[in-house]
């Protein structure tokens, strides 16, 4: 009987290896993933260069993990395994208190000389730019405000160090440090449950840090619901079908404000911050201007001749329409993307503040 099931286990295993790939080259390709919010791999084109080179045969394997059959429902059906089994720790992601998945990041991911050299850069831009106003916020993210809602013996690297360092070693600007701010409120839905952002509200905070530091006057606003369907990009690492997606909200002024935004070098015009489109999308957080562009620009009413220029990464798509009482108009540039002349992009808007604003996940990367 042993024999049996032996000879039956290795026939289901010729057959999955051999069926499964063969399923998948004859049937269409799946371009996108909604869930992983990313293009999947395309059959690899085969020539003798990438065969001799072993590029043919990596670019498969990934072809093949990408097109897996069921893939996500294998995935999910993975997850529900280690969570039977009590595992917390799934695809750099801890499963922690209140139903909040929190990023890992462990102290060997932490490149103490790129942060070093990141300073470095922002110290030489400061001190060539001290004509205008410069203000630097980096963001504390979710598993150092919320790290008692991490699973138990869950390691982090030390977050805290890589802001004081930041802090104790700025020149020619000012830092808002919101970690004060942050534990104070760290019982509020200032984390997305799902996703790696701040909610709208942990952006109000900053706000008002914001504020406090410039001198001006908070303004109003009111709250407005626009999701509760909402599964960020944590839970695209795991699919964990048992979290409860987030909602999002907006902040419209009670003070309304005319504006214009304008993307990519005038190429495209709105007369919103928000996208709503994209609330019917995977990833809803794009209702904040539609995404992240390489250049955009906001021109409002007001005739006060402070211009803004914002560096920034996603976490500020949810900060910047506060602002938009404050200005004559705001740049927003994202370096990832941005291929232009700084300097003479500063020049040509006649910038006369900088925010910097970075999560400091991304700022040690």
């Amino acid at each position: 009987m042993k024999r049996i099931s032996n000879i039956i286990y290795i026939v289901v295993f010729i057959l999955t290896i051999i069926l499964v790939p063969l399923f998948i080259l004859i049937t269409k390709d799946k371009e996108f993933s909604k869930n992983e919010n990313r293009y999947l791999s395309g059959k690899p084109k085969i020539s003798i260069h990438n065969v001799v080179t072993g590029k043919y045969f990596k670019d498969f394997e990934k072809y093949i993990d990408d097109q897996f059959v069921c893939r996500d429902k294998l995935y999910e059906m993975k997850t529900q395994m280690q969570l039977i089994v009590g595992n917390k720790d799934m695809n750099g992601v801890y499963i922690a208190k209140d139903n909040y998945l929190i990023e890992k990041k462990l102290e060997n991911e932490v490149n103490k000389e790129k942060v070093k050299e990141n300073i470095g850069r922002l110290n030489e831009f400061t001190k060539n730019n001290k004509d205008k106003n410069i203000q630097i916020m980096i963001v504390p993210t979710a598993s150092l405000i919320l790290k008692d809602k991490l699973p138990q013996n869950a390691v982090e690297y030390n977050q805290n160090e890589v802001l004081d360092t930041v802090k104790n070693n700025i020149t020619d600007a000012t830092l808002i440090d919101l970690r004060e701010k942050f534990f104070s409120h760290k019982d509020e839905y200032i984390y997305y449950k799902t996703d790696h952002h701040w909610t709208t509200l942990g952006a109000y905070y900053a706000y008002q840090e914001w504020c406090k530091y410039n001198g001006v006057h908070t303004n109003n606003y009111t709250k407005e619901i626009i999701t509760t369907e909402f599964k960020g990009s944590l839970y695209s690492k795991i699919l964990n079908k048992n979290v409860e997606p987030d909602r999002i909200e907006i902040y419209q002024p009670i003070e309304e404000v005319n504006y214009e935004v304008s993307y990519n070098f005038n190429k495209r015009h709105n007369s919103s911050v928000y996208d709503f489109e994209k609330v019917k999308e995977k990833d809803k957080y794009q209702v904040f201007f539609g995404g992240n562009y390489p250049e955009l620009k906001i021109r409002t009413s007001h005739k006060n001749e402070k211009n803004l220029l914002i560096l920034k990464d996603s976490y500020a798509n949810s900060f910047i329409p506060f602002l938009l009482g404050n200005y004559e108009s705001i740049c927003v540039i994202d370096m990832r993307y941005f291929k232009e002349d700084l300097k003479g992009y500063m020049e040509e808007n006649e910038v006369s503040e900088i925010l910097i604003l970075y999560n400091v996940a991304n700022f040690i990367t």
